[in-house]
Parts: C-alpha cells; structure tokens; sequence
C-alpha cells in the first residue's frame, strides 16, 4: 500500500509547492489520473487558496460546509483533484489546469461545467457503450455518436454538450514542447495533429489534445 504522505521534495515538479518548508506533504487518493496531474484538497486549500494554515482547519471545513468535486462530496484532505476537474468550496468553483511552464494552477470556475475528455470506449449489454473519461469517470449512453478523443460537458452527470475533435476544434495541449497552448486543429493525420495558436502553426501528438470548445474556449481557463 502506498504511503499517505511524499517527500515535498521528490514530489512531482507538476505540483507548484515550496519545497524545503516541511519535510513531508499529503498524497492524494487514487482517482484515475496520474499523480503529476493530481493535487490533494488540502494543498489546493492550504498553499494554492490560502484558505487554510493547516490540516487539521482544512478537515474541519470538509467537515462543516460541502465541498465537491465533480459534484461528488468529499470529506478528506487527501482527496485528489485533478487536470480540469471542478472543486466548489462552500459554492465558490475552481478548476486544476496545466501551465505553459507544466505546472498545475487552480483558477476561479465561474461557469461550473464539467468538461471530460474521452479516453475510451467499451460496448456493454443491450446495445449500449460505456464512456470512459480522464477524470476516471464512467457514463453508459444508448446513443453511439462520441468519439475516443472527443470532448463532453456534464451537469449532474449527465451530458450536456458534445466537442468532437477535429478541424477547426478549440484545444488545449496537455503535453509535448507546446504543452498548456490553446490553438485550434488545422488537421489530423494518424496519431499527430496539426495545431495553430499563437499564430505558429505546429504538429504534436494527437493524444497531447484536449478538445476545450468550438471557435472558441467553452470555459474558462485562465
């Protein structure tokens, strides 16, 4: 079993912590990401919010007011929040997003959509698919119609609005030398895709994008 703690200073360089002021610093609970993509409650209140000095005032609030995240309350300090999930403390919405410098950042989430991307699909019984997202949620859909790759809103779990990823689509890049750039599909060829943001054009790996809207960005994310 893993430990419920890391050394800050082999924690991932995702993580945007000091480093040398306690030797040890909370590891969040698996939930289907990667642990370079993931932050406990308790650092995003504690030394991202500044809502907090300590754990111990951290679990009282999980305790005392609702904190979800993606509308699941949570009650402990090393539940993890992840890349793009959505976190609402006491009815004030953030959102975890990666940096151009490849750090994770918590930004206001005025508009509260829950936006996942697809990462793979499964047929079950009856005709229907199963929808796995990055988040490592599930959906079970009857309708067929979305792609590994694409984008989807959700609002009490359910879907509220499809992304496909293709051209034209808004993205946001989560790896590779461009990582954290906004641009939109030129084209897409096999595994690569086609970027152009910032007014450079460029090819990266098609799994490095995260449809985040149409024209333009369906949230916020700065």
């Amino acid at each position: 079993m893993a430990s419920s703690h890391l050394k800050r200073i082999v924690a991932p360089k995702t993580w945007p912590i000091l480093r040398k002021t306690t030797k040890f610093v909370t590891r969040p609970k698996p939930n289907g990401q990667s642990l370079e993509r993931t932050l406990p409650v308790v650092v995003i209140m504690r030394e991202l919010l500044a809502m907090v000095q300590t754990a111990q005032q951290a679990k009282t609030i999980l305790r005392t007011v609702p904190v979800t995240v993606n509308g699941k309350r949570i009650y402990d300090t090393d539940s993890a929040v992840g890349f793009m999930d959505l976190l609402v403390i006491n009815g004030n919405a953030f959102r975890v997003m990666i940096t151009t410098g490849n750090t994770l950042s918590v930004i206001p989430a005025k508009d509260q959509i829950i936006l996942q991307k697809i990462v793979g699909k499964t047929s079950v019984a009856k005709g229907k698919t199963q929808i796995n997202c990055s988040s490592g949620r599930t959906l079970i859909v009857t309708k067929d119609e979305y792609k590994t790759g694409d984008s989807i809103a959700l609002t009490q779990n359910k879907i509220t609005a499809h992304y496909p990823l293709g051209k034209g689509a808004c993205v946001l890049l989560t790896g590779g030398s461009h990582i954290g750039k906004v641009g939109h599909v030129d084209e897409i060829d096999g595994q690569m895709i086609t970027i152009t943001a910032e007014g450079q054009s460029f090819t990266t790996a098609k799994r490095h994008a995260y449809v985040v809207g149409t024209q333009k960005p369906a949230i916020a994310l700065t």
